[in-house]
């Protein structure tokens, strides 16, 4: 039983137990990035994916993603974060076609014995998805023939309606020395806004409203406030009616928050990814915008005066998006000092149940078996 509640946090102070993580989450629907950033033919994005650096291409209406190295010395195709331009090994300058075949290969007579046409060399794939602005990504599995869409369940048309980008997205990102399911975890957690947010006040249960979500319930959302279920918002996004009007979180398996709030008279939302770099150390990368909700309600005034307000609106946003990650973000690096020392489940009470629902999902995809709480309270006590 004692191993079995470890199993949660090995993780995080285990780099073997890391490795085994990645390699079983790359098989996961993850997030890569963002369409504004492939907008134009060539353009491209460089991600991260089962602890592995991968990108995602635009070839004329098509993404592609492939793993990044060079199927001829394993050099890293791309070195940037984002770009435009052919698809081309800088060490070699084999160049690749949209499937991911090295089409042409300097002097391969020469130095090979063959034409280009004969060799087989091949970038290996990644399968591309997207949901309103969002760009999906995992590695093929034998078995695996699970849809984004399926995977997202009655999220998909949430997140369609909250993730399409209409205009300028405003990027974020955090470097932070600590695991990713620290971060993650803390965004699931409403118990710890009076300690680590300095907010005058706890949350009251019953203003709290729990949902589970998508293929095998690896979702959550948290909503604040009676107006909607899950369900009633899914169905209302789906039909192009939704009215927002009280703070929303969707926690997207593995390590993607998406939260929607008023930046008045307008609806913006924060994407959040926590991507794991190592065991003890992740990047917080995300874009925070404003929505279409509301949109065709939008005042004369606010119309008008919107080219002056937004840059200002878009710094106070920024301001307090930045300022409540930090809160976070160094929380966690705190609580990763003593990551070695974990070695039971955690306590949870009412308003950490998603963390629970989390690591169930999370012992489901890593194979593991799950201990929770309720089960153990009593000896971690």
């Amino acid at each position: 039983m004692e191993t079995k509640r470890a199993n949660w946090a090995r993780s995080l102070s285990d780099d073997q137990a890391f490795k085994l993580e990645q390699d079983r989450l790359g098989s996961v629907w993850t997030l890569l990035g963002i369409t504004h950033d492939l907008k134009k033919d060539g353009d491209w994005i460089r991600a991260t994916l089962g602890g592995r650096s991968v990108f995602v291409q635009r070839f004329g209406d098509l993404l592609k993603g492939f793993e990044n190295r060079c199927a001829h010395r394993s050099y890293p195709l791309k070195t940037s974060d984002k770009g435009n331009g052919p698809l081309i090994c800088g060490f070699h300058h084999w160049r690749y076609n949209q499937e991911g075949r090295a089409v042409e290969i300097p002097i391969c007579r020469e130095v090979f014995g063959v034409e280009p046409r004969e060799l087989t060399p091949m970038l290996k794939p990644l399968e591309i998805a997207t949901c309103g602005s969002l760009v999906f990504g995992r590695y093929p599995k034998d078995g695996a023939s699970e849809s984004l869409e399926t995977f997202l369940g009655e999220g998909f048309p949430i997140l369609e309606a909250m993730c399409s980008i209409p205009d300028k997205a405003y990027p974020v990102e955090d470097a932070v020395e600590a695991n990713w399911k620290l971060l993650y975890q803390i965004t699931l957690d409403d118990y710890h806004i009076v300690a680590v947010h300095d907010r005058p006040y706890y949350h009251q249960n019953r203003d709290l409203h729990y949902f589970r979500f998508g293929a095998r319930d690896a979702h959550s959302a948290h909503f604040v406030g009676d107006a909607d279920t899950f369900s009633s918002m899914a169905e209302d996004c789906r039909a192009n009616r939704y009215r927002p009007s009280a703070y929303r979180i969707l926690n997207v398996f593995p390590n993607v928050a998406v939260s929607l709030f008023r930046a008045v008279p307008y609806w913006y939302c924060l994407v959040q990814q926590f991507v794991p770099l190592g065991r003890a150390r992740s990047v917080q990368k995300g874009w925070f915008y404003r929505t279409n909700f509301l949109r065709d309600e939008e005042r004369t005034f606010d119309r008008l005066t919107r080219p002056f307000s937004e840059p200002i609106r878009a710094r106070i946003v920024r301001y307090y998006v930045e300022k409540t990650g930090d809160e976070d973000h160094r929380a966690c690096e705190e609580w990763q000092t003593i990551a070695h020392q974990i070695d039971r489940w955690p306590i949870l009470g009412a308003q950490e149940t998603r963390v629970e629902w989390f690591e169930e999902s999370y012992a489901q995809t890593l194979g593991q078996s799950f201990s929770g709480p309720k089960s153990n309270l009593s000896e971690a006590v």
